[in-house]
């Protein structure tokens, strides 16, 4: 457009009242905004940080540390030997000190940081006892905080994991003493005057941490260390760690990596817990402190809430160890509805609508199992009286109510288990196409252990998949796969008809757990599994062999000390000439080494000759080579004299160390005073070579007959040795017929020489 043309705007005269009134208002909106977020004054607790944030700085290098640790964890080194980058447990150690020196007076802001907090249980497992019990004297004063906190409550539960191996070192009389540098502030309390204080603090807060989300692990942790029967099982020494952490807990842990000692390996650790005496009396105390602050309401209130329910199972699993669950108000009576304050005062108790809720609750049936597996016998007749007698069959089939049933069966007398038995048996087909098998299972198990009804209970399964004397092959793959007969031959009939294979036929764990507890029937009784074993073919013993659940049944065949010899010899017999099938697979390999263990030596003979036709087979399989190196083919072929020697001092070996199991375990359970027994040793100080031993007797006798000769006293005769005195030391034989077979050929070379 041409300049010309172009016009411009009026200008618009400016109101310079309007300009400063705009003006005003601007600088009132400038005063009237408020203070930051970071300049206000809060008198109220922030409950994310209560003791503070941690510095930036510190946070990112507590980062470094933790990425280290997890390298050094995610690698197994024995003591005193170096990393690939030269790190020895000195080094380690040193770098532990720096960590923990650079945290030092911050242990309350870590163990509430998202970040930190996990770094810190991840070095706890590294660290001895003087800097457990510095880090826990620490944090003395503030554990109910740090216990209701999301991440404290986390560092509270493994610094109480941990501490219970110091505890069980200071209860042997192994305490160990501080340096004069860490002397200056004062007297450090052991780890027993430590979780004395801890549990005082926190009995104070008992009826808030039981309801509290967090606080409740940490209340569960402390008495697992006071008392550490609580998690254990009747019939197993290991300790259960489902009680003191939740799922959601254990999950995120195992997303964290390794949570180990960088330090030492994990047979440093005491097998076995030992607590002082004292513990027991501080038990008492939150035993009696829950009675004395709830009431029976409330006591009953725990049962369906989530937090508080483990709570009280560990309190009624501590009531019992104290030997008070007999007693009127007791917390068995009091979630029980005074069932034993009735039979005390000699009355019938009377059913109650709310411990048959207990039954079907998901929450509450666990604290049904609890009171099942601790109250006294009075107690129980009465409750399988009123809750369980007539009712088995619309409980077995319940969702939640068979685990309880389960629980409640294997309490039974001879007579209870037999009605028992009758009241299952007609709804036993029904517990089979559901799945829910447990009480079958406790049938059996029961029978097992009372050694009555095993007849019974055999038939009666037998019954439950429609399988007769004539159909007797078909008990395996019907109970593996929870099937009837019919049901299981239409699944495998022919291809052709488009019914069949409708229906998976794979193995269940369920069938696998009936059929293991079956093999563990006493010998009558037992025949019907083993008859079945015996009657499937090589094909299908090889495919039950590779499966990951059914070779567990093939493995507790040959396992089970009430399967006669006779059957297991006709087993492994059986196999012969398809052993080198059976150990090329990853399952069916553990098979065939329960195979050879289980073998007397003249089997193990056949068994190795079957295999040498195949022997570079195996050694090129990625599975069978291990099998064929245990079973040292070069020397049976060389000398099978020797290897039948070989074969027959493993086979009294193996004899020896199962009758004397019991007695190392007894052994090990007793303690020790002794540091040696304690520290490891190194690989370089292994066993003495066996020829070096024998050179060193031959040398330490000569120097006795010299130093006897020097005395002119005669050498007092050495005692006569028994017959069997070399058969009983096999590694001397094989040491002195190796020398006595090298001599014999120099022998005959110097003769054809001369």
């Amino acid at each position: 457009m041409p300049r010309e043309h172009r016009k411009r705007g009026k200008k618009k005269k400016g109101n310079k009242e309007e300009a400063e009134h705009e003006l005003e208002q601007q600088d009132e909106e400038y005063h009237e905004e408020p203070n930051p977020q970071w300049m206000e004054t809060n008198d109220e607790v922030n409950l994310e940080a209560p003791f503070g944030y941690v510095d930036p700085d510190v946070k990112g290098y507590f980062r470094t540390v933790d990425a280290r640790i997890q390298e050094w964890q995610s690698h197994d080194y024995a003591q005193d030997d170096a990393d690939e980058e030269g790190n020895t447990n000195e080094d380690k150690r040193m770098f532990l000190v720096a960590a923990l020196s650079e945290s030092s007076g911050k242990e309350l802001q870590l163990s509430t940081d998202p970040d930190c907090s996990i770094i810190l249980e991840r070095m706890l497992h590294s660290m001895d006892d003087v800097v457990i019990r510095v880090f826990a004297d620490r944090l003395c004063g503030s554990y109910v905080q740090l216990a209701q906190h999301r991440f404290g409550s986390h560092v509270c539960q493994t610094l109480l994991e941990v501490a219970s191996s110091t505890v069980a070192r200071e209860a042997r009389g192994r305490i160990a003493k501080p340096t004069d540098s860490e002397n200056k502030n004062g007297v450090l309390r052991t780890m027993t005057e430590l979780t004395v204080a801890i549990s005082d603090e926190l009995l104070a807060s008992l009826s808030q941490l039981i309801l509290d989300p967090f606080g409740a692990h940490v209340l569960l942790s402390l008495l697992v260390l006071l008392s550490p029967q609580i998690t254990r099982n009747q019939d197993s020494s290991h300790p259960n760690t489902t009680l003191t952490r939740s799922k959601k807990s254990a999950a995120y842990k195992s997303r964290q990596g390794s949570m180990k000692s960088i330090l030492s390996s994990g047979t440093e650790q005491t097998s076995t817990a030992v607590v002082p005496t004292s513990f027991q009396d501080i038990a008492a105390k939150f035993l009696d402190k829950l009675r004395e602050s709830t009431d029976a309401n409330e006591i009953r209130a725990f049962a369906a809430n989530k937090v508080a329910n483990p709570v009280l199972q560990a309190m009624i699993d501590l009531e019992a160890q104290q030997g008070k669950s007999d007693t009127p108000g007791s917390l068995i009576d009091s979630v029980l509805m005074g069932t034993i304050s009735s039979l005390a005062q000699g009355t019938e108790p009377q059913q109650s609508d709310y411990v048959e809720t207990l039954l079907r609750d998901p929450t509450a049936s666990h604290l049904f199992e609890a009171l099942v597996r601790h109250a006294p016998t009075k107690a129980f007749q009465a409750l399988w009286k009123l809750y369980f007698k007539g009712k088995l069959g619309r409980l077995c089939s319940h969702p939640v109510a068979n685990f309880v049933v389960s629980k409640s069966i294997t309490r039974l007398d001879s007579p209870g288990l037999l009605e028992a038995l009758q009241e299952v048996e007609p709804v036993s087909s029904k517990l089979i196409k559901t799945g829910r098998t447990g009480v079958l299972k406790s049938l059996v198990d029961q029978a097992v252990a009372a050694g009555a009804h095993e007849e019974a209970v055999s038939e009666v399964l037998c019954r439950v998949v429609d399988v007769e004397e004539s159909t007797i092959q078909l008990l395996i793959p019907c109970l593996l796969t929870l099937k009837s007969r019919k049901a299981y031959s239409k699944a495998t009939g022919s291809v052709d008809n488009p019914e069949a294979n409708s229906e998976p036929t794979e193995p269940t764990v369920q069938g696998a757990v009936i059929l293991q507890s079956m093999l563990k029937l006493s010998d009558p009784h037992n025949q019907r599994v083993i008859q079945s074993i015996h009657a499937q073919s090589t094909d299908e013993i090889l495919t039950l062999s590779r499966h990951p659940v059914s070779s567990r049944v093939l493995d507790a065949f040959l396992d089970s000390p009430s399967v006669p010899l006779r059957d297991k010899r006709k087993f492994l017999l059986s196999l012969m000439g398809s052993y080198h099938v059976l150990v090329d697979d990853r399952i069916g390999s553990r098979v065939g080494d329960r195979c050879w263990a289980c073998a007397d030596p003249f089997l193990r003979e056949k068994i190795a000759r079957s295999i040498l036709p195949h022997e570079m087979t195996l050694s090129a399989s990625y599975y069978g080579k291990y099998f064929a190196r245990n079973l040292h083919l070069t020397m049976l072929k060389r000398d099978a004299a020797a290897w039948r020697d070989r074969q027959r001092d493993q086979k009294k070996a193996a004899a020896e160390m199962n009758n004397t199991e019991a007695v190392k375990i007894k052994v090990d359970a007793t303690p020790t005073d002794t540091n040696d027994s304690t520290k490891p040793k190194k690989r370089k100080r292994a066993a003495e070579d066996e020829i070096d031993a024998l050179f060193s007797k031959a040398s330490s006798s000569r120097k006795t007959l010299g130093q006897a000769k020097d005395k002119d006293e005669p050498a007092p005769a050495p005692a006569p040795e028994p017959e069997n005195a070399k058969a009983s030391d096999p590694q001397l034989n094989e040491v002195l017929g190796a020398i006595k077979k090298v001599s014999k050929k120099e022998g005959k070379r110097k003769s054809k020489k001369s």
